[in-house]
């Protein structure tokens, strides 16, 4: 267990300890909510949304990494924004320019626009392996940079 998680309650009973949480992890927080909702407003309403929220309080944190709780609930939050918001719905995509960054296209499709992995292999007409080989290798690749 490092540093971050030993500093972090397991349950969140006070404000100042969500206050707490939102000064550790809320630029962790906003850069995922900025990669699905780009304009900068709306962002910012995700994130009042994501830290003043009961969500945030019942967050469920088995694995005691709230780094990843609040990742989690950061995209979770994101994409029903998105939703609301009536963004775009998978536009049409040339499988054959997407095959050329692959793995790019295929992060982008699941983490940022949150298809499922299904919906992603029909539309770039791959198997669901090679999908999900696209997500390993981008993890791979970004690890590295």
């Amino acid at each position: 267990m490092n540093e971050w998680e030993r500093a972090t309650p397991s349950v969140i009973t006070k404000p100042t300890e969500q206050l707490a949480l939102y000064d550790r992890y809320g630029s962790i927080a906003y850069g995922v909510i900025l990669q699905i909702l780009p304009q900068a407003a709306q962002a910012q309403e995700v994130m009042i949304e994501l830290f003043t929220s009961t969500d945030l309080l019942k967050a469920p944190n088995p694995t005691g990494n709230m780094a990843l709780t609040i990742i989690r609930l950061a995209r979770t939050k994101a994409l029903e924004a998105k939703a609301r918001l009536g963004a775009p719905l998978l536009q049409s995509i040339d499988p054959n320019a997407a095959k050329a960054n692959l793995p790019e296209t295929v992060f982008d499709l699941s983490f940022r626009q949150g298809y499922s992995i299904e919906a992603i292999a029909e539309k770039l007409q791959l198997t669901k392996a090679e999908v999900l080989k696209a997500i390993h290798d981008y993890s791979i690749a970004f690890r590295q940079a």
